[in-house]
């Protein structure tokens, strides 16, 4: 049976919020506030209605509104009443992730990062930055598989040196050759892999890194109140693909600290050891549509530690006035310098 859980207020019935600078759950009705622990004490929420075939219905809690989700949403809000849902056989089982790293920047503190990132923009068209879009900022947690890999590197190869020694009548040119073969234990930790088939990649590794001193066991609680993700790529999908990684990375740990004049070779790296973990990390998203280029823009700060990526809606119109501005300053400077020449 699906279930769609509200984490609820235990003085007052309403749902709660966590809130990153107090690092607890807050109701923004009767204002009080809860530690993780106290609230996770006191879940109170009722069960879903079972999902229909494949079309993923709940009903919220606290209204009792229908919910229609796609597949890899475990954390929404109601449409209707606007309570933070929880859809608890998103984050069971299988899914249950192994960590989390909670917000550390609230949305107003987002709000602002943004508003200070986009002041030294320029040439940003207005629309981007106004409050119809400020309002569409979101918090969300993504799915992500940290790895640690430990395996055996092997690396064989041709090293060359060049002397050369000057005499009266002759140039010695001496060229010695090396047969190398290097091997031994190489170990790589907090290898990053997106764990959301969606996600843009360029985006998602943009804003990284965090902090995992700040990592903490899986909660439910510290959804409450944003948008979240389950993976949909597969453990062994992100091993492979950080396999590959090492594969390519080989050659340059194995070579370090060689000093020939031309090296030539092969790398190989060969696992025995992995350890992947499956984490969820915040970030505040922005997507703004272009309807003039029908383009879809999108900015992405990390939760944690503010770092942002994005590609953000030119104003054409604007850059090419202060071009044409530039343009025709040069003009007449150039003109004026002339004219004083002759």
């Amino acid at each position: 049976m699906s279930q769609a859980h509200t984490l609820k207020c235990p003085a007052c019935g309403a749902y709660l919020v966590y809130e990153p600078e107090k690092d607890k759950l807050v109701c923004p009705f009767c204002e009080a506030e809860f530690t993780q622990e106290q609230a996770e004490a006191s879940w109170n929420a009722e069960p879903a209605a079972p999902a229909q075939g494949h079309t993923h219905e709940y009903h919220c809690a606290s209204c009792g509104a229908e919910l229609v989700t796609d597949d890899t949403t475990a954390a929404t809000f109601c449409y209707y009443c606007h309570n933070p849902v929880t859809l608890m056989d998103r984050v069971s089982d299988e899914f249950h992730p192994d960590g989390m790293i909670p917000f550390a920047i609230d949305r107003e503190g987002a709000v602002e990062r943004f508003k200070t990132y986009l002041s030294k923009k320029w040439f940003v068209r207005r629309e981007f930055f106004s409050q119809g879009s400020l309002e569409k900022l979101s918090g969300v947690f993504y799915p992500y598989w940290m790895g640690e890999l430990s395996g055996e590197g092997d690396y064989q190869g041709e090293g060359t040196q060049v002397s050369v020694a000057s005499t009266p009548k002759y140039d010695i040119i001496t060229t010695r050759y090396y047969d190398i073969h290097r091997s031994g234990k190489i170990q790589y930790r907090q290898m990053m892999r997106k764990a959301l088939e969606k996600c843009d990649r360029k985006l998602s590794d943009g804003v990284h890194p965090y902090r995992f001193n700040a990592l903490r066991p899986f909660s439910t609680a510290l959804l409450s109140g944003y948008l979240a993700h389950k993976r949909d790529v597969s453990r062994e999908t992100a091993q492979t693909d950080m396999e590959q990684e090492a594969q390519e990375n080989v050659k340059r740990v194995m070579t370090q600290g060689l000093h020939y004049d031309t090296l030539h070779g092969s790398a190989t790296f060969r696992t025995t050891e992995a350890n992947l973990r499956y984490l969820l990390l915040p970030a505040w998203v922005l997507t703004f549509r272009n309807r003039q280029e029908d383009a879809a823009y999108y900015y992405m700060m990390n939760g944690q530690t503010g770092n942002v990526c994005g590609k953000l809606p030119i104003h054409w119109g604007k850059l090419l006035a202060v071009a044409a501005l530039a343009g025709a300053a040069v003009c007449g400077l150039l003109c004026l310098g002339g004219a004083l020449l002759w």
